[in-house]
């Protein structure tokens, strides 16, 4: 079963899954935090966070650093991606009238070096599939970082931004890992639809799904609005990959020369 979260700013932060509410998520949670202006959030962490600046100006503060991250929209601009292990004091600040950062967090005892990712340096930034089913799946993609970057880490997060009426992830996949999604649409009353197996799910605004895992899933984003996405994946104990598979049934569709409609005649 998919759940579907909708949710409203509430407060400093916005915790929209948790492992009380969600526990067939494996341990993975996920919220917004909201700030205004010289507002601050400081945690001493218990286990693996990813915090991400999805608007606004920050001070982050970690390990004796200190850096500002600025981001106007997370529809245009890259974002400045905080991961840190257990027992780490973090500190954000807002020098901006109103600041939203993305969390995700799982448990994880293993230490590694705790990184600010700049947008420059984030393992991959750009525009994937301009040219296949006709444009159709053309996003911009954004991977903060994984297990080739770190080894020791226990989640694998990024963005996709869906230009209007267009797909990502199609044909549909699946993977063992539970994910979840956080959605936003500009401009903000716009839509779109997540595909779970069988089932088809309308997204609206800061709503979030909740995928256990184990299904073909895909997105699609309504003409006239663009469809901002934020994926987390926890990420199977032991350093092992995921492994995707696609729909056997639109399998044919990958090939560089599938001939599609009106060229298709059956």
């Amino acid at each position: 079963m998919i759940k579907v979260i909708r949710g409203a700013i509430e407060g400093t932060v916005n915790q929209y899954v948790s492992r009380k509410k969600n526990p067939e998520m494996m341990d993975s949670e996920f919220g917004v935090i909201y700030l205004r202006e010289k507002e601050v959030f400081e945690i001493v962490t218990n286990e693996e966070y990813v915090f991400c600046l999805n608007c606004g100006t920050v001070c982050l503060e970690w390990d004796g650093k200190t850096e500002t991250g600025e981001r106007k929209s997370c529809f245009t601009d890259d974002p400045y991606v905080l991961h840190v292990h257990s027992g780490t004091q973090v500190r954000i600040t807002a020098l901006s009238q109103e600041a939203e950062i993305n969390v995700a967090n799982t448990p994880n005892e293993r230490q590694f070096e705790n990184k600010l990712y700049r947008p420059e340096d984030l393992f991959f930034r750009g525009i994937v599939d301009e040219e296949k089913l006709g444009g159709r799946v053309k996003r911009i993609k954004r991977e903060f970082f994984n297990r080739t970057v770190c080894p020791e880490t226990n989640l694998f997060c990024g963005e996709v931004v869906n230009f209007p009426g267009s797909w990502a992830c199609f044909p549909p996949h699946l993977h063992q890992e539970p994910e979840i999604y956080y959605y936003k649409f500009l401009p903000d009353q716009g839509y779109g639809f997540s595909e779970f197996g069988n089932e088809a799910i309308k997204v609206v605004n800061r709503s979030v799904t909740c995928n256990p895992g184990g299904q073909l899933h895909s997105q699609a984003t309504a003409p006239g609005y663009a469809g901002y996405i934020m994926w987390t994946q926890r990420l199977q104990d032991g350093g092992g990959d995921i492994i995707y598979s696609t729909d056997e049934n639109h399998a044919w569709l990958e090939a560089g020369d599938a001939k599609l409609f009106p060229e298709r005649i059956e």
